[in-house]
């Protein structure tokens, strides 16, 4: 919108004071001065064409100024409903519904304080009722073709779950965590644990091996006895920063566990990672973001 623009406006709305209009502006400058000698050249041109008057400190807007914020200002609104619903059309696509319903419910709620809005709005529109009709048929084309796709999902997810596919759930990495894992050494019954460094990552291996409790093995793995979890979770919550700059993985029978940016990601049979959800809630929540296998290998 430019300076002209927004003044007409401005000054449609109520008479308005050049320090008025100042204020308006000055954030669009980087000067007070630069900011003065643009509107005043504004208004000089604005007054010339007879688009508003001074009357004593205020500016009023004539009956010519009115007709330009009609034709040109108000009808933004309604340009921008035109472009959207023929983008909409050509490329029989939903992506700026949610842009056309908030623009005409824009249009809707200022026509009801606004008559001269309405009465522009039917004579400079390009759309009709029927135009969003059809964008309303094409909506419940979406809708029941994306029901049809949900049913077969749901049909899918359950057919995986019943066939012990892979699941997986987050938390964070503190002491709850070490619940968890105790939650899965209890449901494999397992007496130790692997932990699987990345051979590549020197600090990895060298965090552990200096703790008696772990076993090293060759290909920088070691075993923990499932009785030593506390050893496990004191080296993990006092050695923080330490951790984070590590890569390891644990091993708890068919179940592993992977640290990535300060979380713990739990993935296995569905039947094990469900019962561990079950008994904490909190892995049921989806404020945390998955990430993909591919991205945790």
């Amino acid at each position: 919108m430019t300076l002209s623009d927004t003044i007409l406006l401005q000054i449609s709305q109520k008479r308005t004071s050049f320090n008025d209009l100042l204020t308006r502006i000055m954030p669009n400058y980087s000067s007070t001065a630069s900011a003065k000698a643009a509107l005043s050249r504004a208004i000089k041109n604005l007054v010339a064409f007879d688009h508003i008057i001074k009357k004593e400190d205020f500016y009023e807007i004539t009956d010519k100024g009115k007709k330009i914020v009609e034709s040109k200002l108000k009808n933004k609104m309604l340009i921008t409903i035109n472009d959207l619903l023929k983008k909409s059309q050509s490329n029989t696509t939903l992506i700026h519904l949610d842009d056309i319903i908030k623009n005409i419910q824009i249009f809707l709620e200022r026509s009801k304080e606004d008559p001269t809005l309405l009465m522009a709005g039917k004579t400079s529109a390009t759309f009709y009722i029927s135009d969003l009709e059809e964008v309303k048929e094409s909506i419940e084309k979406r809708v029941s073709n994306l029901n049809r796709l949900e049913q077969v999902l749901d049909k899918q997810i359950l057919s995986l779950k019943e066939l012990n596919f892979e699941d997986q759930a987050i938390s964070n990495l503190d002491s709850d965590a070490f619940e968890i894992i105790n939650e899965l050494i209890n449901l494999y019954s397992v007496s130790e644990i692997m932990i699987d460094c990345d051979k590549e990552d020197i600090n990895s291996g060298m965090l552990f091996e200096n703790h008696y409790e772990f076993i090293k093995k060759p290909d920088n793995v070691f075993i923990l006895k499932s009785t030593d979890l506390n050893a496990l979770k004191k080296l993990v919550l006092t050695n923080l920063e330490s951790i984070m700059q590590t890569r390891f993985k644990i091993y708890i029978k068919e179940a592993i566990i992977y640290l990535k940016l300060g979380k713990l990601y739990y993935t296995g049979p569905y039947d094990i990672i469900n019962k561990v959800k079950d008994k904490f809630p909190s892995l049921k929540k989806n404020d945390i973001i998955s990430i993909s296998r591919r991205d945790l290998l």
